[in-house]
C-alpha cells in the first residue's frame, strides 16, 4: 500500500469500517448502516469512487446498481495507518509509543497483563 493510499478522509474511512464489517454491499446498504444525519445516495456514492481510484474498493454490476467489495484487508490497512503513526510521532519507537499510552491512558492491571502476555507471545 503505498503512502498516498493511506491517506483516506473521515468519510473513506467511515465508508471503509462498514465494506469491512458487510463483506459486500450496495450503497443503500452501505447507507442504512451509517449514523444520523445519514449521508446522500450520491454523496456515497462518490466515495466509493474515489476508494475505488485509491485501490480500496472493487465492485460487480447488480441489476441497475454495483455491489461493492473491499480489496485492501482490514488488517493491512491498520498496520499501515499504525506504522505511519509510530514513524510521524514516536520515532519509529513502539516503545515510545507504549509509553505515552500508559502515561496518558488508563491501563488497568488486567489489560497491562494482556499487553505483556502478547508481546511474551510475539516472540516465540
Amino acid at each position: 500500500m503505498s503512502e498516498k493510499q493511506l491517506q483516506l478522509t473521515r468519510g473513506e474511512e467511515e465508508i471503509m469500517q462498514i465494506l469491512w464489517s458487510l463483506e459486500t454491499a450496495t450503497v443503500s446498504e452501505i447507507i442504512r448502516e451509517t449514523t444520523e444525519p445519514r449521508p446522500a445516495y450520491t454523496t456515497v456514492a462518490t466515495f466509493l469512487k474515489i476508494l475505488e481510484n485509491k485501490g480500496f474498493v472493487g465492485h460487480t454490476p447488480e441489476g441497475k446498481s454495483h455491489r461493492y467489495h473491499p480489496l485492501v484487508p482490514r488488517e493491512e490497512y491498520a498496520r499501515g495507518v499504525m506504522s505511519s503513526v509510530i514513524s510521524s510521532y514516536f520515532d519509529g519507537s513502539l516503545a515510545q509509543l507504549v509509553s505515552f499510552f500508559s502515561q496518558h491512558e488508563k491501563i488497568d492491571l488486567k489489560e497491562a497483563e494482556r499487553i505483556l502476555e502478547i508481546m511474551h507471545k510475539a516472540r516465540e
